[in-house]
């Protein structure tokens, strides 16, 4: 069973076709990168997945539940956006907290599940500091720990790196494609990025003015584009 599948999925804003007909099925613990220009749909298909934006037709499936008329907090996945979003009154630890607190999760499992997570990310220790005590590279960790923290079964990343400085976006991308890895999650990486979703992704789905250009390993894709456009 695919972790993610959209089926026919189109999204329209008035006369612009944003997505059209778009057919994508991400496996369970797999990793797959949205590659494309400003203005592909790349970023609408996300939201779209994320239950931000409906779809005009066609359905999407997590884990073969049909979610395409659910709520953002009903299915079960996390985001990390291009801004780290972290609340600057907040500690580390509570930020990554946060969403398993709105859940009703008790303050001791938060802190577990919180400090669990600094683990992963790399960032023991820091739980009691304020984001701004916190390096860019940091804080985005912060926010894809906070992310994990309801255990979702699909993440979802909408230009998790474009913030950062070159040298810290090789590293982190390392430590996302590490961290996807290890706990096996379904993930659906957005980018414009080429070098970023050629060493990230385990397949990668190019995107043309919101039409699916060709789907396929990094290798294929470099080594035998199908378009002109690829």
């Amino acid at each position: 069973m695919n972790g993610l599948e959209l089926r026919g999925v189109s999204k329209r804003f008035g006369t612009v076709t944003a997505v059209e007909r778009l057919d994508l099925a991400v496996a369970r613990g797999e990793l797959v990168a949205l590659l494309g220009p400003s203005g592909c749909g790349k970023t609408t298909t996300l939201r779209m997945v994320a239950g931000f934006e409906r779809p005009d037709a066609g359905r999407i499936f997590i884990d073969g539940r049909d979610v395409t008329d659910l709520p953002p907090e009903r299915r079960d996945v996390g985001i990390v956006f291009q801004n780290f979003a972290l609340f600057p009154h907040m500690t580390v630890a509570e930020n990554i907290g946060y969403g398993l607190a709105l859940r009703g999760v008790p303050a001791g499992e938060r802190r577990r599940r919180a400090e669990e997570l600094l683990a992963l990310v790399g960032l023991e220790g820091l739980g009691n500091r304020r984001p701004e005590a916190l390096s860019a590279g940091q804080q985005q960790r912060v926010a894809l720990a906070r992310s994990l923290a309801p255990e979702p079964r699909v993440l979802l990343l909408d230009e998790p790196l474009s913030a950062l400085d070159a040298p810290v976006r090789r590293h982190l991308r390392a430590e996302i494609r590490r961290i996807q890895r290890e706990l096996g999650i379904t993930t659906l990486y957005v980018t414009h990025d080429q070098e970023e979703a050629l060493a990230t992704a385990d397949r990668i789905a190019v995107l043309q003015q919101g039409r699916l250009e060709q789907v396929d390993t990094p290798e294929g894709i470099y080594r035998r584009p199908r378009t002109p456009f690829v």
